[in-house]
């Protein structure tokens, strides 16, 4: 393949990286009130103390993620004794995952993939600590993503009990949310959650004078000057409104971008918008399904064939997934529950003979249907 074809010009852009969604911003704009609550309540670890356990809540795309990073960068600018840990629940699903990107960012290597249990890590993890004399901050992004309740429980068990296990160990935990309706008492076990009694911080959506500012100096950061004119950038601040999250902005920043730069004009069309739109649109979901696990993905097709009318019940969903697999109502239910917590479905509990659930999907059948089969392969 000629290098030409691999190695496209891409001359809109000047740095793409910072429209990725995970790109820290030097500055993180709206959300000093939001930064300076979660720096207070961390302040007890720069004097050798436990931080105060904190609960970020606000929908996707609201900073919470971006606020957390700065704040963290800033820590590490600062000092050494206290010590921020980032996991993504998204993709550290896991006890073990979890304690691996602990274990790793204090020793500065990874843990054997296998054969190694949990305990050993968490052991390995307090030597350090009590060696170092160091506080731990631990933030566990979309908390709603681990893998099931029971990981949930161990997690942040082992995470507020650690100084009854090794004494001289202090942990602060920072969690967040982003789904507005689900308590996190809801989501772990009343003994667990008495361990937490976390104090919540809340991100509420960005205003659309908010989002312009916000992706204007993305903009800035990330294209050529006049690629994206004014009333370009106000018809994606619109398009971004309709969707709640900033993500959804950054997303149609980039492939408005390169649509133009494919077209080989030197600035972005309402055409190109239009375009990105149609892809924009489905952009939550995507990357919603894409970090379940197979198990979990599995059951949205099943539920997606299922006649809308009468509307289908947990119990139904059930004995086809049974047929599939041998697997218990209880962990089936779990499954159900994180389609739930992650905004993939509905579930109204309903009474007739016996305790069931009435299950409605939040997107269309045939777009939930087309992005799971497309990542079968």
């Amino acid at each position: 393949m000629k290098q030409e074809l691999i190695l496209t010009n891409q001359a809109l852009f000047k740095n793409a990286a910072i429209l990725d969604c995970d790109h820290t911003p030097e500055a993180v704009h709206f959300r000093e009130k939001q930064l300076a609550e979660l720096a207070f309540r961390i302040r007890p670890g720069l004097h050798g103390f436990r931080p105060v356990t904190t609960l970020c809540r606000g929908l996707p795309g609201t900073g919470k993620t971006t606020t957390v990073k700065h704040l963290f960068t800033e820590i590490e600018k600062t000092t050494k004794r206290l010590v921020p840990v980032y996991v993504n629940c998204r993709t550290d699903q896991t006890t073990y995952l979890v304690f691996s990107t602990i274990y790793t960012k204090l020793l500065g290597h990874a843990p054997p993939r296998t054969g190694i249990p949990a305990r050993r890590l968490m052991d390995a993890i307090a030597r350090v600590m009590i060696d170092r004399d160091i506080v731990l901050l631990v933030c566990l992004d979309d908390l709603c993503h681990l893998a099931h309740a029971g990981a949930r429980n161990t997690i942040l068990s082992s995470l507020t009990r650690m100084y009854l296990d090794y004494p001289g160990c202090r942990i602060g935990l920072i969690l967040t949310m982003s789904d507005p309706d689900t308590d996190l008492a809801d989501l772990v076990d009343g003994s667990v959650y008495a361990g937490l009694l976390p104090e919540e911080i809340f991100f509420p959506p960005y205003s659309g004078d908010e989002i312009r500012t916000i992706l204007g100096d993305r903009v800035k950061g990330a294209a050529l000057p006049d690629a994206i004119s004014p009333e370009m950038l106000d018809l994606i601040v619109s398009e971004t409104q309709k969707g709640a999250d900033l993500r959804v902005g950054l997303a149609l920043l980039r492939r408005s971008l390169l649509s133009a730069d494919r077209a080989g004009r030197r600035s972005v069309e309402r055409e190109d918008i239009i375009s990105a739109s149609g892809d924009a649109r489905l952009f939550r979901l995507k990357e919603t399904i894409r970090v379940l696990s197979a198990k979990e993905r599995r059951i949205l097709p099943i539920i997606a064939t299922l006649p809308e009318r009468p509307v289908p019940t947990s119990g139904q969903v059930y004995a086809v997934v049974r047929d599939r697999e041998e697997i218990s109502y209880t962990t089936f239910y779990e499954r159900l529950t994180t389609l739930a917590h992650l905004g993939l479905l509905e579930l109204s509990i309903r009474q007739r003979k016996g305790r069931t659930s009435e299950i409605r999907l939040r997107y269309e059948a045939e777009e939930v249907m087309g992005i799971c089969k497309g990542m079968e392969g």
